[in-house]
């Protein structure tokens, strides 16, 4: 009769499931009952008219106060559980999320901004990522004081690869420095590299058959910023341990292209009890990989060159 595929049918339909019960598993069930059985033209519509009720649950568990992105993301996934009978891996999905038309358009502009120097960084990274199998080392380091626009160029890496519809990663020793980029998290929470003592060597918290593992073998660029303060056995242990994930012994972070950036001039890493000898020894110029990191830097000040604009103004 045509009853399932009457769009209002089923708004009315949620909205009474939501005034005789709070079970918003029940009602996303429901949802993905619509999404097998109808034959609507918009069933996302309903979606984007309704979704705070779908994913209202979720909000309260997450103790936030407004709805974003990943509370959308959780309640999704539950009717994907719904429609499938298995779920998408979170961190996959999440990283496979991005707007690619919006951030081709936003690299279109952004990339206009690029000096010479932010301009060889750029189009080198890319060249690698193009032809990374050629190379048994697709290590980069980039030289970058305050004020060079470094997070400006890791970020237009970032959103590059990602318009593509390629794995971009981005990690920073600290937590502070992780916000500035986009989709940024701590080594440790993005690697699960385990607290270790700072001369040792382990393997990062990672099984081959995990989720995370599969998302490793399908990233193009890794990028790690403020990586100075990083103790050079923090990098010896991602090294290793992606080696091994992804079956690639003698490739550096398991051939994935490996961009670290930092400034020497700012903080080492903190060895406890020890004092600038050990500051050295464990800095990453000490680690075996150093030598055959492809050396890149910038050295214009674009933040100086903006404040003397403004005080000119």
């Amino acid at each position: 009769m045509g009853l399932l595929n009457d769009k209002e049918t089923w708004k009315k339909t949620i909205l009474e499931i939501i005034n005789h019960t709070n079970d918003r598993n029940q009602l996303r069930a429901t949802y993905a009952s619509m999404l097998v059985f109808s034959e609507l033209e918009d069933q996302s519509g309903i979606w984007e008219e309704t979704k705070d009720l779908f994913a209202s649950d979720f909000l309260q568990r997450q103790k936030a106060t407004e709805y974003n992105d990943e509370i959308y993301l959780d309640a999704l996934d539950d009717i994907q559980e719904h429609v499938c009978g298995e779920k998408t891996s979170n961190i996959i999905r999440r990283e496979k999320a991005y707007n690619k038309e919006k951030l081709t358009e936003e690299v279109k502009e952004k990339s206009l901004l690029l000096n010479s120097k932010q301009r060889l960084c750029y189009d080198t990274v890319l060249f690698r990522i193009e032809n990374a199998q050629k190379y048994r080392h697709n290590g980069i380091f980039l030289d970058a004081p305050g004020g060079t626009g470094k997070s400006f160029v890791l970020n237009i890496l970032l959103d590059t690869v990602r318009s593509q519809g390629k794995i971009a990663l981005a990690v920073a020793s600290s937590g502070i420095a992780s916000t500035v980029l986009h989709g940024g998290r701590t080594p440790h929470n993005m690697f699960k590299i385990p607290l270790m003592d700072y001369n040792e060597v382990c393997a990062c918290s990672i099984k081959k058959n995990s989720e995370l593992a599969k998302l490793l073998s399908m990233t193009s660029l890794i990028v790690w910023d403020e990586v100075v303060m990083a103790n050079k056995n923090t990098l010896a242990t991602l090294d290793v341990s992606l080696r091994d994930i992804l079956g690639v012994p003698g490739r550096f972070m398991g051939g994935i292209v490996f961009v670290c950036a930092g400034d020497f001039r700012q903080i080492l890493p903190v060895i406890g009890g020890g004092g600038m000898n050990d500051e050295l020894e464990y800095c990453i110029k000490s680690g075996y990989f150093w030598d055959d990191l492809l050396k890149l830097e910038l050295t214009r000040n674009v933040r100086l060159k903006a404040d003397d604009a403004k005080n000119k103004i």
